[in-house]
């Protein structure tokens, strides 16, 4: 098992992508603290993997947006488990579409609040608990929109580039403290969060899909397996990177 016994904390972790993190995080025998701000759906999906994996999953129905909610989330996992060896980073929205002067100051405000500031927050007291533990992993869920623009999303292609450049930054900062700072570029996901809103149409669906050379969506599975390898011993060598898990879209 590549995480047996790692303490882990993953935001977002109720649905999407974070929940197939947690997932595979369990399935290698880590300890997991879910952090999400939907309390009945994290209680839901908390308890299914409780179940599973007895003793091995912490809930906190937080939102990173708060960061005094954060910290405390990520004291009280280091208080129980003794640590905290990795962490992967998934909470975030998708926002407004439109061109810059189209875009309302009040949703551009609340994406960076979610996408970038919730990012800033959660990896302050993540590296501060894996400093303390001398070694450690964070692995941050960006998008192909980090690294190209994307049209008529202006806001949440500025988020994911500023995701990139924490992601950056950091690696160069902790590397001599033994932690690694990675980040992943999905493509469009198939997750409840893109079909609600740009693929809730036939057309949404067959233009993000065609954004890309596979001519369709990632699987949740795929990007838990990129965080997974990203996460563990495995990539002990891989620091500053970013993963673009992506079917070809970056090429183009």
């Amino acid at each position: 098992m590549r995480m047996k016994d790692k303490v882990c904390c993953v935001t977002g972790a109720a649905s999407g992508i974070g929940e197939a993190v947690v997932d595979r995080l369990l399935a290698e025998g880590a300890r997991v603290a879910m952090i999400d701000r939907d309390g009945p759906r994290l209680a839901r999906v908390g308890a299914t993997f409780a179940e599973k994996h007895p003793d091995r999953v912490a809930q906190f129905a937080i939102d990173v947006r708060h960061e005094a909610d954060v910290a405390d989330a990520i004291r009280t996992t280091t208080a129980r488990w003794g640590r905290l060896d990795a962490a992967v980073n998934c909470a975030g929205i998708l926002g407004p579409v439109g061109k810059l002067h189209e875009t309302d100051s009040a949703a551009y405000r609340e994406l960076m609040d979610n996408n970038l500031d919730g990012i800033f927050y959660s990896m302050k007291h993540e590296l501060a608990a894996l400093a303390a533990n001398g070694r450690g992993s964070i692995v941050n869920i960006a998008s192909a929109a980090g690294v190209v623009g994307f049209p008529s999303a202006a806001a949440y292609t500025a988020a994911k580039h500023g995701v990139v450049g924490l992601t950056r930054t950091c690696a160069i900062d902790y590397a001599q403290d033994g932690i690694r700072v990675n980040a992943i570029a999905p493509g469009g996901v198939d997750t409840p969060l893109i079909r609600a809103t740009t693929c809730s149409t036939p057309e949404g669906q067959q233009m993000i899909e065609s954004m890309h050379p596979m001519r369709r969506l990632a699987q949740p599975a795929e990007i838990a397996n990129a965080a997974l390898f990203l996460a563990s011993d495995e990539a002990s060598f891989v620091t500053g990177s970013v993963y673009c898990v992506d079917g070809g879209w970056t090429t183009l």
